[in-house]
């Protein structure tokens, strides 16, 4: 474990972040420019939470936060726990969201992956399954104009999915970070101003 303790690790300990994964979104905000002040964000795939503090930061109001892996809440933001994959997901959040007073989302990011088996293909294919999952969700939750933001492992179907999609957003753009590891297949896939 020790040597999976990097610099952007100690970095998340000294900034109170809940794991370095924060500065990935930190890096994609800069350039992209995804979170604006005021944005409601749905952070799919949220545990243990990074990703929800950083959005909270830029945006200034309520994140909800969704993971089959519960984690503590702070008073800026909610947790729902949920498989997206499960049908029941929509009417599950709706309902959640509802209780809330919120109908639709500025922002939806997602730093979501499956279990990985160390074999590409594999991990590729089950990271697109997840990621047109998450997709899906976005087409019922996000606002007109709305930002996304997607993780997925890099292989044959990617430049398909961003082709499916892309047609209904202004903006998009295939991307990595600074705060991915080495030797990694993961990118970020941008969609902003959904039509």
């Amino acid at each position: 474990m020790t040597g999976r303790k990097d610099r952007f690790y100690y970095l998340a300990k000294s900034r109170k972040y809940r794991s370095r994964a924060a500065f990935k979104l930190i890096e994609l905000q800069q350039k992209f420019s995804i979170i604006s002040e005021g944005d409601l964000v749905l952070d799919i795939g949220a545990s243990p939470g990074s990703w929800s503090q950083v959005a909270h930061e830029f945006s200034g109001s309520t994140v909800i936060g969704v993971d089959l892996t519960p984690f503590v809440e702070e008073n800026w933001m909610k947790f729902m726990k949920g498989d997206i994959l499960s049908p029941l997901f929509p009417q599950k959040l709706e309902a959640f969201i509802s209780g809330l007073g919120i109908r639709k989302f500025n922002c939806i990011i997602s730093d979501a992956m499956s279990h990985t088996s160390g074999v590409h293909d594999r991990d590729h294919a089950s990271s697109y399954l997840l990621c047109e999952k998450v997709m899906e969700i976005a087409s019922m939750f996000l606002d007109t104009g709305g930002n996304m933001v997607i993780k997925q492992f890099y292989g044959d179907l990617t430049a398909g999915f961003v082709r499916k999609w892309e047609e209904k957003f202004r903006f998009s753009r295939t991307t990595s970070v600074g705060a991915t590891r080495k030797g990694s297949s993961e990118v970020y896939i941008i969609f902003k101003g959904l039509l």
